[in-house]
């Protein structure tokens, strides 16, 4: 019934053959919506349609979302009138050093600028007397910090601030949420856990990581009717881990 809003409307996700919008991008189309699917990965996004099979109509572009310009056009190719965007694009990169300027502006440009562009370009193509819905991934990091990953904190602890400030300037046209996923199984953190992955466990109370299909369903549940009155807000999806 909650996803009855999202069948023949457009879901737009960037980053949509990553460990998260692949699964994500699964559960929109059992539920009937139409898909704009972007992701700078290429060969991974013609697998991810190839494996798609359906009634959802079905568009994807290879971008890294270069510009706010770029993103306008890329909304233009959504299949049918865009209801949601989910912001799912993201490089992941330690810094080098104190000096190393390149990765900074790395994770600033491809962690929240990236995102900037595609909710001012959604915004002005969610129709009129639709609500809209945003979701923005931040991360555990822009809660916690990571001394060796101080661009990428950075940068989504921008997200979080975008989010706050984007649910004030839509309203009440579009409802803006974000995530802030913990360790989850998506491959992404495996150079972190190599040498400290028994450190970082006992700091979940769960007592284990977490799922791509975990984090998916509370997306799935932010672009549905079940969410149509929360906005602003940050979800943490990292099994405890900020209150334990």
């Amino acid at each position: 019934m909650f996803f009855e809003s999202l069948r023949g409307r457009t879901v737009i996700i960037t980053g949509a053959a990553g460990g998260i919008g692949t699964p994500l991008t699964h559960l929109c189309q059992k539920v009937g919506a139409d898909l704009l699917l972007l992701d700078c990965d290429e060969p991974r996004l013609k697998q991810l349609r190839a494996d798609l099979n359906g009634s959802t109509r079905i568009r994807s572009e290879a971008t890294d979302l270069p510009n706010f310009r770029h993103c306008q056009h890329l909304v233009g190719l959504a299949p049918s009138p865009p209801i949601a965007l989910v912001n799912l694009a993201g490089v992941f990169e330690p810094d080098h050093g104190d000096d190393d300027r390149d990765v900074w502006d790395r994770a600033m440009n491809h962690n929240l600028r990236n995102a900037r562009d595609m909710c001012l370009a959604i915004a002005e193509a969610v129709p009129a007397g639709e609500l809209g819905r945003i979701v923005l991934t931040s991360s555990l990091a822009a809660n916690r910090g990571a001394f060796d990953h101080y661009s990428y904190s950075a940068a989504k602890a921008g997200l979080l601030g975008l989010t706050r400030a984007f649910s004030k300037r839509f309203a009440p046209h579009i409802v803006v949420n974000s995530i802030c996923p913990g360790i989850i199984m998506t491959g992404m953190p495996d150079r972190v856990l190599a040498d400290r992955r028994d450190r970082v466990l006992s700091e979940i109370p769960l007592r284990r990581f977490g799922e791509p299909e975990e984090v998916a369903n509370v997306i799935m549940f932010l672009i549905s009717d079940a969410a149509s009155y929360v906005s602003g807000q940050s979800i943490n999806i990292d099994g405890g881990t900020i209150n334990g």
